[in-house]
């Protein structure tokens, strides 16, 4: 596609400074070429001045600077990515299903997903409009459930329930969501699982959480919306994590977290992410 500095400025109802570039793709603030746009974080303008993309979202603490196409956004990463969503990625028009995937035939998929390969989609899973399932993902598999008799044998808990995924959810490579044993585990719209994360019968993931990389959730947890949980996190069951409450990189959260509060460490307490 190719449109200009200005259609993007618009787009975002932002503050457009400098010559209007001609704009054919997208790339880093380092290696963005002169028909390219990249955006800016920093309010330091050396690094624009040594960008040679064609136009940058950047702070408007940088200021004008002269020969250099610029739009003003408060947060320039979150502006940049509403533009290359608008204009330069790809629109999907309808479910697809790798040839390498299983999908069970009880299973219901929704409009416009991507099912990716090698995934695995079990009975009773649900998975709405607009999501996401990358490769080697594992969704309705029995849970770890067991029950261990004084000889120390242990008998499997069948698992009857099920899995709902909402919709706009991206689930990530090789990620595992059990099936519930009697109700369902729930993975609330907008949510972002990133790759090798495992969710445990009858957790819940609230709206528009980010998970990142090798985190668990024990059976039962609930996770609420707005969470931000970082790598290599482990959640014990029963626990509850509030709403907008962060999570810092190996914590083990063996307590509720309160909304609004960011913990670290095992076990996991809380910090002022201020000081």
């Amino acid at each position: 596609m190719t449109l200009t500095s200005t259609d993007i400025a618009a787009f975002l109802d932002a503050d457009h400074h400098g010559p209007r570039a001609t704009i054919r793709g997208i790339d880093s603030l380092d290696a963005a070429g002169p028909d390219e746009f990249a955006f800016c974080i920093y309010d330091d303008p050396e690094y624009v001045r040594t960008s040679d993309a064609g136009a940058i979202v950047c702070p408007p603490s940088i200021g004008p600077i002269e020969g250099r196409t610029l739009v003003f956004a408060s947060d320039p990463k979150l502006a940049f990515v509403k533009a290359a969503n608008e204009f330069f990625a790809d629109d999907r028009e309808e479910t697809t299903v790798h040839p390498t995937a299983t999908v069970h035939e009880d299973a219901t998929i929704g409009e416009r997903t991507v099912i990716g390969p090698h995934v695995n989609v079990g009975e009773s899973v649900e998975i709405g409009d607009d999501c996401t399932v990358r490769a080697g993902a594992v969704i309705g598999t029995a849970g770890f459930g067991f029950a261990r008799a004084r000889s120390g044998e242990l008998y499997r808990q069948i698992h009857q329930g099920g899995v709902r995924i909402a919709d706009n959810v991206e689930i990530g490579p090789n990620t595992s969501i059990d099936r519930a044993v009697f109700d369902e585990t729930v993975i609330e719209r907008g949510a972002k699982l990133s790759g090798q994360v495992h969710v445990a019968h009858q957790v819940r993931i609230g709206a528009d959480t980010t998970i990142a990389y090798n985190s668990g959730f024990s059976g039962g947890a609930t996770v609420g919306e707005r969470v931000t949980i970082h790598p290599h996190v482990a959640v014990a069951t029963d626990v509850a994590i509030g709403d907008d409450a962060e999570v810092g990189m190996n914590a083990g959260v063996l307590e509720d977290v309160p909304d609004g509060t960011t913990v670290v460490g095992t076990p996991a307490h809380p910090i002022d992410p201020n000081q």
